[in-house]
């Protein structure tokens, strides 16, 4: 899906010191105590692996994630669907292990042991009680350093791989975020699918693997994040153990930004409903408009009282499904509008959306609006750091970056001296014409040619009604 997690600004840090705490934090030693207010550590091992960890503790359990920093964006045309078939295949054996031996391991921790790939890194994680953590830390480091990566267990997971593309190509959800982001970027390295397709996964055997792992499996490109009560024991086995991974050498900086479009992709397909992605590219994770960029996405889209879930299902009725995303990644982001309807009602639903942007473009929200986004926001920062796995994964995602999350009070401070003003200049800077927006469609439209351009009505409404949100001048 579209939908990016909640991360909270960039805190830039050097990893030349041996432990990086958070900006105001004190300095002390992670332990099993379960704390209000935990402090976040990052350091570096002598192999130039990362080590992200905070001292919050849990009631029992431990998290244990390796990143890598490669996705799909970092892989060629013939090389489609590499990262996510190399994560598939390290767990046919690797190290002492078979895949039975892998599979009995990870029953016999309980818990979850598990993997998976965007287009920005991959990630292999675990989530178990305590006492378990340093069997399940040594399965995921056996599994990452040590893959066997043989050409039978390539033949037999290309199948397994080709079926998991088949049932993503069933999800139209899935289908409109792919038209959608080749709508929205001139890049192949952001528009293919991180499965890759049935031509790219033929290509593959154990040798393109190998290659590619070894190019892009590198210290310097490894970060390890671990939170809960094992958090002290899973450190002390890192300073004992000697973290090896062949090339030592740096990754050579290869990622180009990609370069954004306003394209609109059609993908007719037999349905009941239109699946319309439309969106714009939008402020970084490290922006100094990110605090903004979220409310102005929650404001229009992600709340009950939200301007077009309260004018396109509330008042109108039009729509089952409406909301807004906003993706943040380091290097690339989008803020998108997503809804699913009734083809009839597409047209009156796209003249509802531009006549909602064009009122909040002119007035701006109230004070009530960026209170309830700021609410919501800080709840949503809350539940993430309430478990061992969410502190987990969203300290991993920042140490690939070099740095820690802040605080969540930073954070909220931050939103809390976004203005009213900034908020409506942002909307007029993303959002300035619709020619400037990409669209993505999957399903057949109620129009004579069901690939018709729906970008037309955007701009020439259909019986508007007025907005419960317009006020009176």
């Amino acid at each position: 899906m579209w939908y990016g997690s909640l991360d909270v600004g960039v805190c830039r840090l050097t990893t030349s010191s041996p432990d990086i705490l958070i900006p105001g934090a004190s300095a002390m030693r992670p332990g099993p105590t379960r704390r209000a207010n935990c402090i976040d550590y990052l350091k570096t091992l002598p192999s130039g692996i990362r080590v992200a960890y905070d001292d919050h503790g849990s009631l029992g359990t431990t998290a244990i994630g390796i990143f890598v920093g490669v996705g799909s964006r970092d892989e060629s045309v013939d090389q489609e669907g590499m990262a996510h078939f190399l994560e598939h295949l390290v767990f046919k054996g690797a190290g002492p292990l078979d895949s039975h031996a892998i599979a009995t391991q990870m029953d016999l921790l309980g818990g979850e042991v598990n993997a998976y790939t965007t287009r920005d890194y991959t990630c292999y994680y675990a989530k178990v009680l305590t006492p378990l953590a340093p069997q399940a830390w040594r399965l995921l480091w056996n599994m990452v350093a040590h893959p066997w990566l043989r050409d039978a267990d390539v033949a037999r997971e290309r199948n397994v791989i080709k079926e998991e593309l088949l049932e993503a190509l069933d999800d139209l959800e899935d289908r409109c975020e792919m038209a959608y982001m080749k709508a929205l970027w001139m890049d192949s390295a952001l528009t293919h699918d991180v499965l890759g397709s049935a031509e790219s996964l033929g290509q593959v055997n154990a040798q393109t693997l190998r290659d590619f792992y070894d190019k892009h499996y590198r210290p310097s490109n490894i970060a390890i994040a671990i939170a809960g009560d094992g958090t002290h024991n899973i450190l002390a086995l890192l300073e004992k153990e000697a973290l090896v991974v062949t090339p030592k050498a740096p990754l050579p900086s290869l990622r180009h930004l990609p370069r954004a479009q306003a394209l609109e992709v059609h993908d007719v397909q037999p349905s009941e409903q239109v699946q319309v992605l439309m969106g714009v590219a939008a402020p970084h994770l490290d922006s100094a408009d990110y605090p903004a960029t979220l409310l102005l996405s929650t404001i229009i889209g992600g709340q009950n009282t939200s301007r077009l879930w309260q004018r396109l299902r509330e008042q109108d009725g039009l729509v089952y499904t409406v909301s807004t995303g906003y993706n943040a990644q380091p290097e690339w982001a989008e803020m998108s509008i997503h809804m699913a309807l009734n083809p009839i009602s597409v047209p009156e639903a796209m003249a509802a959306i531009a006549e909602e942007m064009q009122w909040f473009q002119q007035e701006g929200p109230s004070l009530d609006d960026i209170d309830r986004a700021i609410i919501q926001l800080e709840t949503s920062l809350a539940f993430t750091r309430e478990t061992p796995e969410g502190r987990m994964f969203r300290l991993g995602r920042y140490a690939l970056c070099e740095s820690c999350p802040p605080t969540n009070e930073f954070f909220i401070q931050r939103l809390r001296k976004v203005t009213a003003k900034e908020i409506q200049a942002l909307s007029q800077k993303l959002w300035p014409h619709w020619e400037q927006v990409a669209i993505g469609v999957v399903g057949a439209l109620a129009a004579p040619d069901p690939e018709a351009s729906i970008r037309a009505w955007l701009k020439s409404p259909v019986t508007p009604r007025p907005s419960p949100f317009r006020r009176p001048h």
